[in-house]
C-alpha cells in the first residue's frame, strides 16, 4: 500500500512525537563530576554535556534539548527542556542523530538570574523559567536553517553592564544582495528585541563575537569572513556607532576576545593565511603580532587573571593554550580525527561575561578523547605545570636566535 504525501507527513509527524516522548524519559536527570586527567594536570569531568554559562557559583551545560546546572561545584543537575517548533530542529532529540552529525550545540544559553535562561534552539529564542519548566518564545532568527545559518555563535551573545542582552547573526548560506546583517539587543531581560546595529548589504557575511570589555565599558564586535568582510571594533553607545579598530584583512578575522586591563587580545581565524595572536594595547591603540605563529584557526578566548588568558584552537586541531601578554604557549591538544563534511572540532569556553570560580571550565568537541565532556582544572596547577613544547615555542626560539 502507497501512502499519499499527507499520509506520509501523518507517519512523519508521529514519529518526532513518539521520539520526543521517548527523550523525557531517557535523558539522565544528573551528571556527576569524575576523576580525570589532561596530561599532566589532575582534572575532573562531567561527560556528554556542552558548557554554556556560569552565573554566581553555578555552571549551566547542555546535552541536546535538555538543559542542567551544577550548584557549588556539585553534579549537574537537569533542570530545565527546550521543545522547538515542530520541523527538522526536532532530530535533534535523537542522541543517535546527534552523535552521527558529530554535532552537539542544539542550544546556546545565558543564565538571566538565578531561575531564568535565555536559549536560543531551533531558530527560536526562549525565555525558560527553570522552577516551573514554563518556556515563552520571545524571538526568532532570521538565518537559521539549512542554507541560511546556525542563527548566532556562542561567543556572539552577551550581555553589558546595564544588564541589555546582543547577539550578533549568523549567515552560512547565500545572503541576498538587499538583505542585511545585524546585531540585536534586548534592554528588558529578553523579553523583547530591537536592533542595535546594521551591516550594509554585502558589507559582513557574518558576525562572530559580540563580546562585552568590562575593562573598556565597551561592545566589541567581530565579523568575516573574506578580507572585505572582516572587522574588528568596539561601540560605546550600545551599538549605535562603532570605533573599528581594523578592517580589511585576516589580521581582523576573530571568533572571540581576551579582554585584559592592558589590552585586548585575539587569536586569528584565518584557515589559509598565516595566523597568530594579536593584541589591541588599550594605552596608544597600537597592534603588536605575537612572535609565535599559531598551527590553526583560533576559535574561543577567556581572561584568567593579569595579562593573561586561555586561547583554543579549532577546525583541523582542538588544542589549549595559555597567552601571556599576547604570546601563547601549547598547554592540550586533543586527538582529532579531520573531516571536511563534518562540523569542525573545537575546545568551548565560557564567554567573557560569564562569571567563573577559580577553576577553569574547558569543553572538547568533536575529538577522541573526552568529546562532549566539560573538564574542571585548577588554574593554580594550570600556571605551575603541564605547558608543553610546541612549534609554536620552537618559531620564537629560532626568531630570537635570528635577531
Amino acid at each position: 500500500m502507497r501512502l499519499s504525501r499527507r499520509g506520509l507527513f501523518g507517519v512523519a509527524l508521529a514519529a518526532l512525537l513518539a521520539l520526543g516522548a521517548l527523550y523525557e524519559l531517557w535523558i539522565p536527570g544528573e551528571i556527576a563530576w569524575e576523576p580525570a586527567q589532561l596530561g599532566a594536570l589532575t582534572a575532573e569531568r562531567a561527560d556528554g554535556l556542552v558548557l554554556q554559562d556560569a552565573r554566581g557559583g553555578e555552571v549551566w551545560a547542555s546535552r541536546g534539548y535538555g538543559l542542567y546546572r551544577s550548584r557549588a561545584g556539585g553534579a549537574f543537575e537537569r533542570v530545565a527542556a527546550i521543545k522547538p517548533r515542530l520541523g527538522p530542529a526536532w532530530a535533534g532529540y535523537s542522541r543517535t542523530f546527534r552523535d552521527s552529525q558529530r554535532y552537539q550545540e542544539l542550544v546556546e544559553a545565558m543564565a538571566l538570574d538565578e531561575r531564568t535562561l535565555l536559549v536560543f534552539a531551533g531558530g527560536d529564542a526562549y525565555r525558560v523559567d527553570t522552577a516551573s519548566g514554563g518556556t515563552e518564545r520571545v524571538h526568532t532568527l532570521r538565518y537559521f536553517g539549512p542554507g541560511r545559518g546556525r542563527g548566532l555563535m556562542p561567543h556572539g551573545l552577551t550581555r553589558d553592564a546595564s544588564g541589555a542582552i546582543y547577539y550578533g547573526e549568523y549567515a552560512t548560506g547565500a545572503v541576498g544582495p538587499d538583505e542585511t546583517i545585524r546585531v540585536w539587543r534586548s534592554r528588558d531581560a529578553a523579553r523583547t528585541w530591537e536592533m542595535a546595529h546594521e551591516f550594509a548589504p554585502g558589507a559582513v557575511r557574518h558576525v562572530h563575537a559580540v563580546q562585552w570589555d568590562p575593562h573598556g565599558a565597551a561592545l566589541w564586535v567581530a565579523t568575516g569572513d573574506r578580507d572585505a568582510e572582516c572587522r574588528i571594533g568596539y561601540s560605546r553607545d550600545g551599538g549605535a556607532s562603532f570605533t573599528w579598530v581594523g578592517a580589511g584583512s585576516q589580521t581582523f578575522r576573530a571568533v572571540s576576545f581576551l579582554f585584559t586591563h592592558e589590552a585586548v587580545t585575539w587569536a586569528m581565524d584565518s584557515p589559509r593565511a598565516v595566523k597568530r595572536v594579536v593584541r589591541w594595547e588599550r594605552a596608544s591603540g597600537a597592534l603588536r603580532e605575537s612572535r609565535a605563529e599559531l598551527p590553526h584557526p583560533g576559535y574561543y578566548a577567556a581572561a584568567r587573571g593579569g595579562e593573561r588568558g586561555v586561547i583554543t584552537l579549532a577546525e583541523t586541531s582542538a588544542s589549549l593554550w595559555l597567552v601571556e601578554r599576547g604570546e601563547p604557549r601549547l598547554v592540550h591538544e586533543w586527538a582529532v580525527t579531520p573531516d571536511a563534511s563534518r562540523p569542525h572540532p573545537a575546545v568551548r569556553l565560557l564567554r567573557p561575561d560569564a562569571q567563573t570560580t577559580e577553576a577553569l571550565l574547558v569543553n572538547p568537541l568533536r575529538t577522541r578523547e573526552r568529546e562532549a565532556a566539560i573538564l574542571r582544572l585548577s588554574l593554580e596547577s594550570l600556571a605551575q605545570e603541564g605547558v608543553k613544547p610546541s612549534h609554536a615555542q620552537a618559531a620564537v626560539r629560532a626568531h630570537d636566535a635570528a635577531r
